[in-house]
């Protein structure tokens, strides 16, 4: 799982690990090469072939090298008898020329669409499939996803047809398509491929723990660990991975696992467990902190997990310990903390956890600058979600254009040869053109019934499109309640504290007593103008027909009386809706009497079911 800033973050090499992996570097000579392509069975030379032409220095930077090693290579299979290694060597061969770093990564992707096509023309399918999968990968780098997804889907069919068992090194083919889905965060897909990817033999050490952790990854956001299910496969998968590591000897891999391991403690309250595995996963960090950033991610979440067992000593430790790792981390020379807001979801955990911490150690004034930093970081990162979740929604649609467009082209080749065949047939005998004719009106029916599956498709995403806006509705609107909740909460811990002073007249000094005090509180409205402005502008993504049938059915109310029918709507209890409009209690109920009164309902009609019919 992505983790802010952290040196383990899956984001920060998501393309990287789509092209180039870190793998065991052979020697630099052909021999030792050829020694292990002649001890292995069969479906593994092409594998260690594959591994060393994407590992060698000398391959990519000295053709001639390179090719006397596929002419030693082609030997060994001339002799083994090995035909697959033989035309995996000339694939290499015909398309050596992605190691030219003059290249771009569109004519990278042309070069293996032209090897691809030539393999077609021998007959060679896998070989065809794997030129498809390496187009896709390089329109992927170039960021035309809608060709990469079209190639990376053909390569799996391929492969699909041929029989995954059949095709060397099929768990990196899988993986890497898999990834690609994640990157787009289609999880369900993902899962899918990776579990297929894991049942086969790992194209090498680095596929081989990153196929079970990106699989434990995919379960750890398909649903947030809202389903248990989730959880218990994301931490299956991680203690998999875990043990391959360990087996390894990656301190990298085991602190990154054990950081994504306490992210599943944590949301269980496992805290004992999750504790450990954040100070496994920050003394790995602060051990190697020459080779990567400080583990300020890992010191935040240490500070988070004490607070939920109640040591706010070790909770302020960690929590002064984060705020100085993350300044290390953004600048080599000490600056004002929170000046640099490249990071703001971590910024805004931080404020989280500081707020809950001088709440737990009874200081609300702390507890609500930090609640105000929140609010507005809050406010931040929910507009870089949604340009985000917009342009997401942008790259998609570009895909489905293109996989549409190529359907299109291929009906019009379909319509062109058809075309040809009738005009081939008039020619010949009248008597075909019947049959033709015949032909055309099925394929006729054909595209009648591919529009329809179409015009379907686009009918449905539309409406998941439409669920997911208004989900994302509900969510804003539910941030925005509780933080108006969270000001309710400190305003009476603030209030309890002041019911503990003097409650006499002001004195001749001028200080204002407690009960002057309790009596702004009470009579200060959270919700202010701008307060409401926001508020109505959420409200009205949820419920956008509210308004507008109010002042159809009831006619001349005024913008009070519509803050209150909209607070009735969400169900705001009569103590919440006076702190937030500023009365009391006791005129909510009036005004609910005198409304119900307004609006036609009963004297013991409820004015709740009247807001919902």
């Amino acid at each position: 799982m992505t983790r802010g800033r952290s040196r383990y973050t899956v984001s920060d090499t998501s393309i990287f690990f789509l092209l180039t992996v870190f793998l065991p570097v052979f020697a630099a000579q052909a021999n030792p090469l050829l020694q292990l392509i002649n001890r292995a069975a069969p479906p593994q030379r092409v594998v260690i072939l594959l591994n060393y032409f994407d590992s060698s220095r000398i391959v990519a930077q000295d053709k001639t090298a390179a090719f006397r090693i596929l002419d030693s290579v082609e030997n060994v299979a001339r002799i083994q008898q090995d035909e697959s290694l033989r035309q995996y060597g000339r694939f290499l061969r015909n398309t050596y020329e992605k190691h030219n770093t003059a290249l771009t990564n569109r004519q990278k992707a042309a070069l293996f669409l032209t090897a691809g096509r030539h393999a077609a023309r021998d007959g060679n399918d896998q070989i065809q499939g794997v030129c498809q999968h390496f187009a896709g990968l390089y329109y992927f780098l170039s960021e035309e996803y809608g060709k990469a997804f079209e190639f990376l889907i053909a390569a799996n069919g391929t492969f699909q047809r041929i029989g995954y068992q059949h095709v060397p090194g099929i768990n990196r083919y899988l993986y890497e398509l898999g990834f690609s889905y994640y990157y787009f965060k289609e999880y369900g897909k993902a899962i899918r491929l990776l579990q297929e990817a894991i049942r086969y033999p790992a194209f090498n050490e680095n596929f081989r723990v990153q196929t079970p952790n990106t699989l434990a990854l995919c379960y750890l956001r398909i649903h947030q660990l809202e389903k248990p299910a989730d959880a218990r496969l994301a931490e299956h998968y991680f203690k998999k991975a875990l043990a391959i590591a360990r087996e390894q000897q990656s301190v990298f891999w085991t602190g990154n696992i054990y950081g994504n391991l306490a992210k599943i403690y944590l949301h269980q309250k496992r805290l004992s467990e999750a504790i450990n595995a954040l100070r496994f996963d920050y003394s790995i960090a602060l051990n190697a902190s020459n080779k990567g950033l400080l583990p300020d991610q890992a010191s935040l979440s240490l500070a988070r997990a004490y607070l939920m067992r109640r040591q706010p000593d070790s909770c302020l430790y960690f929590l002064t310990r984060s705020k100085i790792l993350y300044q290390r981390n953004i600048s080599p020379e000490p600056t004002t903390f929170g000046s640099n807001l490249g990071d703001e979801n971590y910024l805004r955990n931080y404020c989280d956890v500081a707020r809950q911490y001088y709440l737990a150690v009874n200081d609300p004034v702390q507890a609500y600058r930090y609640l105000d930093s929140m609010s507005v970081l809050d406010q931040r990162i929910n507009k870089r979600y949604n340009s985000e979740q917009i342009s997401l929604v942008e790259q998609r649609l570009l895909i489905q254009k293109h996989q549409t467009e190529v359907a299109a082209l291929e009906a019009d080749r379909r319509q062109q040869r058809l075309r040809f065949g009738i005009a081939a047939t008039v020619l010949i005998l009248i008597a075909a053109l019947f049959w033709r004719l015949y032909q055309l009106s099925r394929l006729k029916n054909r595209q009648e019934t591919a529009i329809s599956a179409e015009r379907e498709k686009s009918w449905r995403l539309e409406k998941q499109l439409v669920e997911e806006e208004l989900q994302r509705a509900h969510q804003d609107l539910a941030v925005f309640m509780d933080n108006l909740r969270g000001r309710n909460a400190l305003i009476e811990a603030i209030t309890d504290s002041l019911q503990d002073q003097d409650t006499g007249p002001e004195d001749g000094s001028g200080v204002v007593s407690g009960s002057s005090l309790l009596r702004q509180l009470f009579t200060t409205p959270l919700l202010t103008n701008e307060d409401w402005e926001e508020f109505r502008r959420r409200f009205e993504r949820v419920y956008p027909a509210f308004f507008p049938m109010l002042h159809a059915r009831f006619t001349a109310l005024t913008p009070a009386e519509e803050r209150f029918l909209a607070l009735t709507k969400l169900n705001i209890d009569t103590r919440q809706m006076g702190r937030i409009l500023g009365i009391s209690p006791a005129s909510v109920r009036t005004t609910r009497y005198r409304l119900r009164k307004r609006l036609g309902a009963g004297e013991h009609a409820d004015l709740d079911d009247l807001l919902n019919q």
